[in-house]
C-alpha cells in the first residue's frame, strides 16, 4: 500500500524472542480508557485507512481534512472531520472515550472491538456503511514449503495484532481446509505470530518476520510488501529483499470479497444525531458514484489524497494505485449487504468470521452487532447505481488461455482454491434449478466471495461406452469419434450449468458475472477412476461408473495473469 522498503541489517536480531498476541483479552489490555458519554454534536469526526476506499470519504469532503466548501459533505449540510488512524487499538480508545464516536475496519476487527464495546450500550456499535472490499490490496505469502494451500495444515502465520487482514485470515483457512479435504489430508490450524506494525519490510511487521525468520511459512501483507518478497508478484529469487522460492499463495485479488470494510458508530451517538448521520451516509453515497466517474475522466486530484492518506503529496502515483486494488459497493452493495438473505450480507459475513476466529482463539466468542436499517435507495437520492450488473471483468479469451495453460503445466490443482463437483445421471443433459438448488447456492456463493478468480467449469463423461468399444477392436477412426462426441457432450453440460447456476443466482437477486466462469469440455481425459495406460481405468463398482459422471467447478487464482482480470475500480 505504502511505499516498498528493504530489510535492515541486524533484523533478524531485533525480532528475536519479540512476542505478541492479538486477541481480545490483549486488546481489552492495550485499551484500558474510561467510558465517556456521546451527545449531539455540530461535527462528525471520522477516521480514515490508508485504503483506496478511503478515496470516497476525502473526496465527499473536498479532498480535505475539514469539510470544504461544495463537496459532497457540504452540499449535504454535514461537517465532518477526517483524521488518519490505521490502528484500531487507537481507533477504539477514541471510540470509547467519544473523540471520535465513528470506527473505520473490517467486520472482523469488529468482532474484536465488539468485546470492548457491546457490554456498555452507550457505546454498543451500529453499523452503518459498507466501504466495500480489498480487490487486491492484501496478499499471503508463503515459502517454498507451501505448494498448495493445503499445505497451511500447522503451518506458523505472521500478522499484524488486530490487523484488517484478520479478514483475509479467515478466507484462507476456510479454503485451505477445503482443499485439505479434498486431498483426504488431516487438517491442524495455523499457528498465529502476531507483530506490531503492517507495512513493510523492516521494523516489526509480518513481512519482517518472514524475511528474516524462516520458521514464519506464511505472512499476511500489503501487496506493494507482498510483491517485494516475492520479486514483483512471481516466485522471490532471494535478490533486492526477496524471499527465494516465496509466491503469493491467496489474495484478495481472488478472494475480491473477503475483507468488507465499515463504518460502525456509537449508539448513543446515533441516538442524539440521527439526522446529521443520514446526511452522511447521503454524502458518501454520491460521492461514490461522482468518484468514480471523476477516475475516468483523469480529474481526480491524486496528490490530494496521497497528502492525506499517505502523507507525502509528491507519492500521487502510489495514491492511485490504492484505488486499483479496492472495489467500492455503492448504493446496491449497501442494500445487499443490509439484506437478510444475499450471500455477502452483514450477518452472514459476521456468522463466517466468528466461526473460523473463534475456534482458533482470536475471538473469546461469537457477538452480534446490530445495523442500522436504513434503507440505501432512499438516502442515496437518485444515485444511479447498475453499472457493475453488465460490465464483465474479464476477458474471457484471456482467461481461458491461463486456464489452458496451468493445466498443461500441471499447476492448475495448486492453483486452485475451492472446488466444487455436481453429479449427474446417465444421458442426463440439463440441470434443473429445483433439482441442484443446494449445490448451485454453494456455487453462488463462492462465486461472490471469489469474485477475482477465475471459475473454470469442467464437463466430463462416462468412459465406460468407449471402453467397451474398444476391447470389441473398435478402429482408430471410430474411438477418436466418440472422444470427440464425449468432449462436445461434456462441454455442452459444462454450459448448461453455468448457465442454470447464473440464471438461479438472478432468481435470489444476485448478480453473477458470466465472464468469470471458463467451461471446458473435457470428456473423459481425467476421470475420477484414473488413467491406466493411456486409457481410463474401467470402474469396478457402481459407484465409481458414477464418480465419473460430474461437472466440476474450480475457482482458480489470477495473479500474474493480470491480463485476464480487470478490477472493477478501473472500469
Amino acid at each position: 500500500m505504502v511505499r516498498k522498503s528493504f530489510i535492515a541489517l541486524g533484523a533478524t536480531l531485533m525480532l528475536a524472542g519479540t512476542v505478541h498476541a492479538g486477541d481480545t483479552e490483549s486488546l481489552r489490555q492495550a485499551v484500558d480508557v474510561a467510558i465517556r458519554d456521546c451527545s449531539a454534536s455540530d461535527t462528525l469526526n471520522v477516521p480514515l485507512r490508508t485504503s483506496g476506499l478511503d478515496l470516497v470519504p476525502l473526496y465527499a469532503n473536498g479532498y480535505a481534512q475539514e469539510t470544504a466548501g461544495n463537496s459532497p459533505f457540504a452540499e449535504q449540510d454535514v461537517e465532518v472531520d477526517l483524521a488518519l488512524e490505521n490502528d484500531l487499538d487507537q481507533q477504539l480508545a477514541a471510540y470509547l472515550r467519544c473523540e471520535t464516536p465513528v470506527m473505520r475496519l473490517t467486520q472482523a476487527q469488529m468482532l474484536l472491538a465488539g468485546a470492548l464495546t457491546g457490554d456498555d450500550p452507550r457505546t454498543e456499535m451500529v453499523a452503518i456503511y459498507q466501504h466495500g472490499y480489498s480487490s487486491g490490496a492484501d496478499a499471503l505469502v508463503t515459502r517454498d514449503s507451501v505448494d498448495s494451500l493445503a499445505d497451511l495444515s500447522g503451518a506458523t502465520i505472521a500478522l499484524q495484532s488486530y490487523a484488517p487482514q484478520l479478514d483475509l485470515l479467515v478466507s484462507t483457512i476456510e479454503a485451505a481446509k477445503n482443499r485439505a479435504e479434498d486431498a483426504n489430508v488431516s487438517w491442524t490450524d495455523p499457528e498465529l505470530v502476531y507483530t506490531d506494525d503492517q507495512v513493510g519490510l523492516d521494523g516489526d511487521t509480518p513481512g519482517a518476520r518472514f524475511y528474516a525468520d524462516d520458521t514464519i511459512d506464511a505472512a499476511l501483507v500489503t501487496r506493494p510488501d507482498a510483491d517485494v518478497l516475492t520479486s514483483g508478484g512471481e516466485t522471490g529469487t532471494g535478490a533486492e529483499g526477496s524471499v527465494r522460492g516465496a509466491e503469493i499463495r491467496f489474495s484478495t485479488q481472488a478472494a475480491s470479497r473477503a475483507m468488507s470494510e465499515v463504518y460502525v458508530v456509537r449508539a448513543d451517538y446515533l441516538e442524539a444525531n440521527r439526522e446529521q448521520l443520514k446526511r452522511f451516509i447521503t454524502g458518501l453515497l454520491r460521492a461514490e458514484e461522482q468518484v468514480r466517474e471523476d477516475v475516468k475522466k483523469l480529474i481526480v486530484d491524486w496528490e490530494a489524497v496521497a497528502g492525506q492518506l499517505l502523507g507525502d503529496p509528491a507519492v500521487a502515483d502510489e495514491a492511485a494505485d490504492l484505488w486499483r486494488r479496492v472495489q467500492t459497493v455503492g448504493m446496491q452493495g449497501n442494500s445487499d449487504w443490509s439484506s437478510d438473505d444475499h450471500p455477502r450480507a452483514f450477518a452472514a459475513v459476521n456468522n463466517r468470521l466468528a466461526n473460523t476466529l473463534v475456534p482458533l482463539g482470536v475471538l473469546d466468542t461469537a457477538r452480534s452487532v446490530r445495523l442500522a436499517n436504513y434503507d440505501y435507495s432512499a438516502l442515496a437520492e437518485g444515485v444511479f447505481d447498475k453499472r457493475r450488473v453488465s460490465l464483465p471483468s474479464f476477458n474471457r479469451d484471456a482467461a481461458t488461455r491461463m486456464v489452458s495453460e496451468q493445466r498443461d503445466a500441471g499447476d492448475l490443482e495448486a492453483r486452485t482454491i475451492a472446488e466444487f463437483r455436481i453429479q449427474f445421471e446417465p444421458n442426463q443433459s440439463t440441470f434443473p434449478i429445483d433439482e441442484y438448488r443446494e449445490e448451485f447456492a454453494t456455487i453462488a456463493e463462492a462465486a461472490t466471495e471469489y469474485g477475482g478468480a477465475v471459475f473454470t467449469v469442467e464437463g466430463h463423461a462416462d468412459p465406460l461406452a468407449y471402453l467397451r468399444r474398444k476391447e470389441n477392436g473398435a478402429d482408430l477412426s471410430t474411438l477418436r469419434s466418440i472422444r470427440q462426441s464425449a468432449r462436445n457432450l461434456s462441454r455442452n453440460r459444462a454450459v448448461s450449468v453455468r448457465d442454470q447456476i447464473i440464471d438461479y443466482a438472478e432468481q435470489q437477486d444476485v448478480s453473477l458475472d458470466a465472464s468469470q466462469f471458463v467451461t471446458e469440455g473435457l470428456g473423459f481425459s481425467d476421470p475420477r477412476t484414473g488413467i491406466c495406460g493411456g486409457d481410463p481405468c474401467p470402474p469396478e463398482t457402481e459407484a465409481e461408473w458414477r464418480s465419473n459422471m460430474r461437472v466440476v467447478f474450480r475457482a482458480v487464482q489470477v495473479e500474474a495473469e493480470s491480463s485476464s482480470f480487470s478490477p472493477p475500480n478501473s472500469w
